[in-house]
């Protein structure tokens, strides 16, 4: 009788577990519009804007390095070092791109090398979309928020 009722569970966990699968149907292409190109000489392409990557820090001016940002709260970095060698190398190469750079240091001691500096977040914004269409090899521009 057990022999009887293992082999009637092991048929139907077969017959269930072999179950054919309804295969979804293929879905029908949908027709796509066609839309005429605007001829309007004032029609701009819409560009998604790029993403900025920003930090919020405190951090001071390095030694040596004369910096008048007053109240404003965003800067706009060209690059960051562990090196102030490093970030005195990218200054000088900012200054002969009519840059006025700024060399930054944080608590951990990174040395960030500022081209600007702003009190408002939108002029800063602009800037990098300015710096990263002007300058490709600063494409990595970020932005740098002084933290309160």
């Amino acid at each position: 009788m057990k022999n009887l009722n293992l082999l009637l569970l092991l048929l139907l966990v077969s017959l269930v577990g072999c179950k054919t699968q309804k295969i979804a149907p293929k879905p029908q292409p949908v027709a796509q519009e066609t839309v005429a190109p605007a001829t309007s000489a004032t029609t701009q392409k819409a560009v998604k804007p790029a993403f900025i990557s920003s930090k919020e820090e405190r951090f001071s001016t390095a030694t040596g390095e004369i910096a008048d940002y007053g109240s404003n709260r965003f800067f706009v970095i060209l690059g960051s070092f562990s090196v102030l060698e490093n970030a005195k190398r990218l200054k000088t190469t900012l200054a002969a791109e009519d840059f006025h750079p700024v060399i930054l240091v944080n608590k951990n001691g990174m040395y960030r090398v500022c081209g600007n500096s702003y009190a408002e977040e939108g002029a800063a914004r602009a800037r990098i979309a300015e710096i990263r269409a002007k300058f490709p090899q600063y494409s990595d521009v970020w932005l740098l928020i002084r933290k309160q």
